[in-house]
C-alpha cells in the first residue's frame, strides 16, 4: 500500500521542492490544477506504463513524486505502480481547492 499525506502536508513539500505530478486528464488539468504540477494522464500511464513519465521528462523512481487526482483514488493506483517512493495525495484536487490551498 503507497504512503498518503494531507494536502497540506503536500503543500509543504511541494514548496520546499517536491514534484506533483497529477494523472488525471487534459480536460479536468485544465479546468484547474495545483500549480506546478505536471500533467502525466492516467489514461497515457495505462497505455504507455513507466514510459509516460519518462516522456513527461519525469523520473517515475524520484524519491517522494506527489501523485494527485480528482479526489485520490486514480492517485492511489498510481502510487500503488510506482512504489514506496511515490506519496498519494489524499483526497486530490476536490480537498485541496476544500483546503484554499492556490489553484491554477
Amino acid at each position: 500500500m503507497s504512503k498518503s499525506i494531507s494536502v497540506q502536508q503536500a503543500a509543504e513539500l511541494q514548496k520546499n521542492g517536491a514534484l506533483m505530478v497529477d494523472v488525471r486528464e487534459l480536460d479536468e488539468f485544465n479546468a484547474v490544477s495545483a500549480p506546478g504540477a505536471l500533467l502525466v494522464p492516467l489514461s497515457q500511464i495505462q497505455r504507455d506504463g513507466l514510459s509516460a513519465f519518462n516522456a513527461a521528462g519525469i523520473d517515475p523512481h524520484t524519491v517522494g513524486l506527489l501523485i494527485i487526482c480528482r479526489s485520490g483514488g486514480r492517485s492511489g493506483m498510481v502510487c500503488d505502480a510506482l512504489g514506496e517512493t511515490a506519496i498519494n495525495v489524499e483526497g486530490g484536487m476536490l480537498a485541496w481547492q476544500a483546503a484554499g490551498l492556490p489553484v491554477n
